[in-house]
């Protein structure tokens, strides 16, 4: 995690619960029309990703840690808004003069970074994307800073009568498939993604698995392990054939 991708397709982190009984929705305290709207959108998605009524969802208009901690997070509303709360003081984005902009990596992340699956991304070219924008409307998502193993994802739009749009846009085949990493915007012609933040697990897995996935993220890497694999297996093998040979050509000298 975070990732749009599973988010667009299934809802998740939020549809572990068929009920959405471990989410919870901030709004603004005073929500327009195209906030319900999108809110009531994004609930009839949910249910029909798990086939359940989401009667357990928790909605608030405080984003404080005592009502978000133990919950995956779905915030609704405009950047202003939303940037200004407590939940975003971690978030790989901020909000500056008005427009979203990217935070700058320190460099331990850095390093990080060139061993993502997602690669190590260009903040200055993702904030010149934010900055010349005359709008923004998308997704973005990171860790909760009030609970490590959670997970906020946030709705935003300069023009909330725009978040309605945004959500049904998900249910097209290719603007789905290009809601990525944890930064989607729209960019006219559909939706442009980036991997800003850091990434990090969400559940649990066996050691072995978690391996496999994490080799499986990364195929250069993975070339190089089996290279060298099969280079300290190589020596060895070698050796005994060797020392084999040896033994069967004294045998037909000694003969």
């Amino acid at each position: 995690m975070p990732s749009l991708a599973t988010f667009a397709n299934a809802g998740y982190p939020f549809t572990i619960s068929p009920d959405l009984a471990e989410t919870v929705v901030v709004v603004p305290a005073s929500p327009d029309l195209g906030i319900v709207e999108a809110f009531l959108a994004m609930m009839g998605r949910f249910g029909d990703s798990t086939g359940a009524a989401t009667t357990g969802v928790t909605v608030t208009q405080a984003a404080d840690g005592d009502r978000l901690e133990g919950h995956d997070v779905l915030v609704i509303g405009i950047p202003q808004t939303a940037g200004a709360s407590a939940l975003f003081a971690g978030a790989p984005v901020r909000i500056e003069n008005g427009r979203l902009r990217v935070v700058e990596r320190n460099p331990i992340e850095r390093v990080f970074g060139l061993i993502s699956p997602y690669g190590d991304s260009d903040v200055t070219e993702t904030n010149a994307f934010l900055t010349t924008a005359a709008r923004f409307e998308g997704f973005v998502s990171f860790r909760s800073p009030f609970d490590s193993a959670r997970t906020v994802v946030a709705m935003l739009s300069t023009d909330p009568t725009d978040l309605p749009e945004l959500i049904q846009g998900l249910a097209e085949q290719r603007i789905n498939a290009q809601v990525q990493g944890d930064l989607s915007v729209t960019n006219g012609e559909g939706m442009r993604s980036f991997a800003v933040g850091q990434t990090y697990w969400s559940g649990s897995l066996p050691v072995w698995m978690r391996i496999g996935w994490w080799f499986s993220e990364r195929p250069l890497l993975m070339a190089l392990s089996g290279l060298l694999i099969a280079l300290l297996l190589a020596g060895p093998l070698y050796l005994l054939l060797s020392r084999q040979q040896r033994r069967r050509l004294g045998s037909e000298d000694a003969a």
